[in-house]
């Protein structure tokens, strides 16, 4: 748990943002436990299609072992809330700055991130916009559309109820009374007390969060929480890469009826099309990591990955 002691007109300075390096941060969590997000499923396949394009030898230096992530990646007073303003930001940081944010929070600088001349900051930045890119930047205007969706209703919550009660509906994790901000860490660290001293407030909704999280240090104050309505986010296939879409009525139908397993044949029969159009759908699916191949006897039958389990639920 960590609480945010506030001073006298320390509320008045709470305000409600959308922070894309804060969701490009928080994202890692799903990188790493995607079965933890199983709304973010439809998004975690399509960033393992490019998996092998991905820095990941410094993103997953850039997550510690009970998910924490460096202070790098919250919103700084000052800086324009968008990832081309964030990131500049980070260019301008030196290695004492940066390197100590994420050796407190993971244990240790990604080694990659020494290996060239240019300054740390650049190297940083360079890594987490080639994430953005291939991974995020396809997907953010529907991201970005079920965040700004929260923050209006806080808005009309702010304006109706007042900060207090406002904050006290930001899920079960955020707490609020007249002298603090309460949120509920699920990472095992200890109790955190923390002061806003006159500081504005960032209050970030997140999709990439199980309950609440603040920074773990003295930096900018900051309360991330959960969004709300994410399961609109992927509810069809416009957007996400690579023909009819990763939830196509067609895949989806496919991957609904693979169940615990089913050849080509059987699959082939009970949709009336023909076996080379059906082992299509399938290998299509088999390379999203949908579904994968074993043999019975003669036979090749797909089965359902853990991934296609989650998607094959989703409304």
């Amino acid at each position: 748990m960590a609480r945010y002691q506030l001073e006298p007109g320390d509320y008045g300075l709470v305000r409600f943002a959308v922070s894309p390096l804060t969701e490009l941060g928080n994202s890692l969590r799903a990188l790493r436990s995607p079965t933890s997000y199983p709304l973010q499923a439809p998004w975690y396949a399509a960033a393992c299609r490019v998996r092998d394009q991905l820095p990941l030898d410094v993103l997953s230096g850039l997550i510690g072992p009970n998910f924490d992530t460096p202070d790098l990646f919250n919103p700084r007073v000052g800086v324009p809330q968008t990832i081309d303003a964030q990131l500049a930001y980070l260019r301008d940081q030196d290695l004492r700055t940066l390197g100590a944010d994420i050796e407190f929070a993971v244990g240790g600088v990604p080694h990659r991130l020494g290996a060239s001349g240019r300054s740390f900051g650049d190297r940083l930045a360079d890594a987490l916009a080639v994430y953005w890119r291939l991974a995020f930047q396809p997907h953010w205007p529907r991201m970005r559309a079920i965040l700004d969706a929260d923050v209006a209703v806080r808005a009309r919550s702010l304006a109706a109820e007042g900060v207090i009660a406002t904050l006290n509906r930001c899920g079960p994790g955020v707490r609020a009374d007249p002298a603090s901000i309460t949120a509920r860490i699920l990472n095992g660290h200890d109790d955190l007390t923390l002061h806003t001293r006159g500081r504005p407030l960032f209050v970030v909704p997140s999709l990439f969060t199980l309950s609440s999280s603040t920074p773990l240090t003295d930096s900018d104050p900051m309360v991330i929480y959960r969004a709300t309505n994410q399961r609109a986010m992927w509810s069809d296939a416009t957007g996400l890469p690579g023909g009819a879409g990763l939830l196509s009525p067609h895949r989806l139908r496919y991957l609904r009826a693979i169940g615990s397993g089913q050849s080509t044949t059987a699959l082939a029969d009970r949709f009336g099309v023909s076996p080379s159009a059906a082992n299509q759908a399938l290998r299509a699916m088999a390379a999203q990591g949908l579904i994968r191949a074993r043999r019975s006897g003669r036979a090749v039958i797909y089965e359902r990955t853990p991934l296609g389990d989650l998607l094959s639920d989703l409304p």
